[in-house]
Order: structure tokens, then C-alpha cells, then sequence
């Protein structure tokens, strides 16, 4: 009779099953969340593995077989989680594109001259300049200020992210939200791997393993030097 299915194949599904809700059909979010699912379904099997003994197998020989099972799931785990970084990278990096499309923050000719005009303002003058250009997406006048080093703009380096991330959010405010969600499925994903990885934990304890693996050798060179025997 097999045993209680392990609460971590439970908590795993439960993952894979949550992990697209906020997205919908996302190309590389299906992508990312068949990977989640490759791995739930070796979970699944794992288990089935520990749960079902077979009547023929000693305690000692039936952990040898969960441990070869884990072994091998392990490696499917570690290529999972690289597929995964592959999948959220070109994802990324198609949606930057489109950023990129909508909002050019190649700084202008007239950086210097831009610069210099940005400095001589006051506080106030400061800021509404920097209105004015996320408002307008005159992001190459935005660069020529976000992208120098303070010493030349005297705003600090997170002041430069925020004007940047606020042009950004503002004319791609869909690519932004998008690519949001996307990392929450990539994050989820990988989560789903860890899960994974703390299952084979939870099934093979290394001590006994060890010992059990030790003595399956012994028993082996044993009658390996006892058929040898025979044959003299």
C-alpha cells in the first residue's frame, strides 16, 4: 500500500498552479511555467517512487532506489533552473526593446550645453526642467542629466534613477507593467526549482545513504571474492 503523498509535491503543485494568475497567456510565461511544470511532474514521480516499496525490496535496497531517482531528479532541477534564466532573458530583453522603441534615452549633441543650463537653475527651476522632459519623452535631454556622474548635475545617483525610471514608466507604462509580471513568474519559477531541490532533501538523508551505500559495497565485493573463489 503506497504512503501519504509528501506535503512539498503538494506545496509544489500549488505553486505551478498560482504562478501565471497575474499575467494570462504571456508567450514566456507559458514557457517559464512549463518548466515549473517539468519539474512538479518529477516530484510527483519522485514521491511515487518513495511511496511505493515494492514487497521484494529490503528498507536498505528501496532507499538505494530513491536515491538513484533523486540523483537523477537533481540534474533535472539544475537544467531547469538555467532553461528558465535563458527563457526570462530573452523575454527581458524583447520587452527592453520595446522600451526603448518608445523612449530614447541616448543622451543629446548638446549634453555639455544642457548640463551646464541645468546647473545654473535653482532648486525649483531644477525640477520643473525635469518635469517638462519626462512630460514631453525628451529623453535624450532627460540622458544628457540621468546619465552624467553627479559631480556634473549635482543630483544624487538615486535622484538620476528616478528621473529615469519615471520617463520610462510614464511612455511605456505597459511594457513596464509587463515586464513586472514577467519577473514575478521568473522569480515563481525559480521558487518552484527550490522546492524541488528542499523535496530531495527531505527524501534522502545523506548519513544513512552513506552507511547503506557502504555496506552495498561490502556485500558486493563479498560476493564478487566468494564467485571468484568458486571458479579456482
Amino acid at each position: 500500500m503506497a504512503g501519504a503523498i509528501d506535503p512539498m509535491v503538494s506545496a509544489i503543485a500549488a505553486m505551478v498552479d498560482r504562478m501565471t494568475n497575474n499575467i494570462g497567456d504571456h508567450p514566456v510565461a507559458r514557457q517559464l511555467k512549463a518548466e515549473a511544470e517539468r519539474l512538479q511532474r518529477g516530484a510527483e514521480a519522485l514521491d511515487s517512487v518513495r511511496r511505493n516499496r515494492s514487497p521484494l525490496d529490503t528498507k536498505e535496497a528501496h532507499t538505494l532506489k530513491v536515491a538513484k531517482a533523486a540523483r537523477k531528479y537533481e540534474a533535472e532541477i539544475e537544467a531547469a533552473r538555467g532553461r528558465a534564466h535563458e527563457i526570462f532573458g530573452r523575454g527581458a530583453s524583447e520587452i527592453n526593446g520595446r522600451i526603448v522603441e518608445k523612449v530614447d534615452l541616448r543622451p543629446s549633441a548638446f549634453a555639455q550645453e544642457i548640463r551646464t543650463a541645468f546647473r545654473e537653475l535653482d532648486s525649483q527651476g531644477k525640477v520643473k526642467l525635469i518635469n517638462e522632459l519626462v512630460d514631453g519623452n525628451r529623453g535624450p535631454e532627460l540622458a544628457a542629466i540621468v546619465d552624467a556622474p553627479s559631480v556634473l548635475t549635482g543630483i544624487s545617483d538615486q535622484q538620476r534613477a528616478m528621473y529615469r525610471q519615471a520617463i520610462i514608466s510614464k511612455h511605456a507604462a505597459d511594457e513596464v507593467d509587463e515586464q513586472e509580471k514577467l519577473s514575478e513568474v521568473f522569480f515563481a519559477s525559480l521558487d518552484t526549482a527550490k522546492a524541488a531541490t528542499g523535496l530531495v532533501r527531505r527524501l534522502v538523508d545523506p548519513g544513512e545513504l552513506a552507511h547503506i551505500e557502504h555496506v552495498d559495497a561490502q556485500a558486493k565485493e563479498a560476493s564478487a571474492a566468494f564467485n571468484e573463489s568458486l571458479q579456482q
